[in-house]
């Protein structure tokens, strides 16, 4: 149950389903963040002098507290002298104050941060992949239902999944959302561990590009700003005195730290 309980959401309570990860590392179901996000009016703003809280730190603060600072600052995810509060670089659609009348905010259930965005809202988070790729394979091993995705209470067994809108359907949510004549006629509807399969042989297909440079592929890892980067923010400079490391390198190094604790995890859990 131990192992079960670290793939659930904390705000649905349901193995997760299409992960985003918080500045402060924890994840959320899209969903489930897209239903808790609100106008950014509706809880407490930060200040500018809350930004600019680096010139804050004292003196004899220990070095190790002052490179956790830096770090966040340089990744684009700066948390404030308030400790329940995040704040951002505009260019990653997660924003400094002041904010505009259109921003949005979100609260992390698990330690209370707070993250304000652009109009785009938790869109401009980045996926958890690897989260849940541990799901699906945890829930291939068990034999579990693939859960429908748009059903607005309890979560039925999926029936079909979608491959061009990448959703996966009960009969009756494919009924009102998924209609069999119409627009959506031609989409290709197949079983839902196909469609896991499809997923993943996609993801894994696909090159992942640098949020500041759309049309730049990441290559390397900066280990300061736990960050994966590309040429273009290498030559930008702001990186420079940065440990930066091949991004291969280091995604070998996370699967066999992630490996381990999988396996203390299941060892707990027997």
């Amino acid at each position: 149950m131990m192992m079960e309980d670290e793939l659930k959401c904390p705000l649905c309570k349901h193995f997760f389903s299409n992960p985003v990860l918080l500045p402060c590392y924890h994840s959320l179901c899209l969903n489930c963040a897209l239903h808790v996000q609100q106008p950014a009016q509706q809880v407490n703003q930060p200040t500018q002098e809350d930004a600019n809280h680096l010139s804050d730190i004292p003196a004899d603060c220990p070095d190790v507290d002052k490179l956790s600072l830096v770090s966040e600052t340089d990744s684009g995810v700066v948390c404030n002298s308030r400790p329940n509060s995040y704040v951002g670089t505009p260019n990653q659609g997660i924003l400094y104050p002041p904010l505009h009348s259109s921003a949005l905010s979100l609260n992390c259930p698990v330690c209370k941060k707070t993250v304000y965005f652009d109009d785009n809202g938790v869109h401009n988070l980045p996926k958890n992949r690897a989260l849940q790729n541990i799901v699906d394979k945890y829930g291939e091993s068990r034999n579990l239902a693939v859960q429908c995705q748009l059903c607005e209470g309890e979560p039925q067994e999926a029936a079909v999944m979608c491959l061009q809108c990448e959703v996966f359907y009960c009969n009756l949510c494919r009924d009102n959302c998924h209609p069999a004549r119409g627009p959506l006629a031609k989409h290709t509807l197949v079983n839902p561990h196909e469609g896991k399969a499809a997923l993943r042989a996609k993801n894994k297909n696909k090159e992942p590009k640098c949020i500041e440079h759309s049309e730049e592929s990441l290559s390397m890892y900066c280990m300061l700003c736990k960050l994966p980067v590309c040429v273009l923010c290498l030559q930008e400079g702001r990186h420079l005195s940065h440990d930066v490391q091949a991004l291969g390198s280091m995604c070998k190094a996370q699967k066999t730290e992630l490996s381990q604790n999988l396996q203390i995890l299941s060892e707990k859990a027997k």
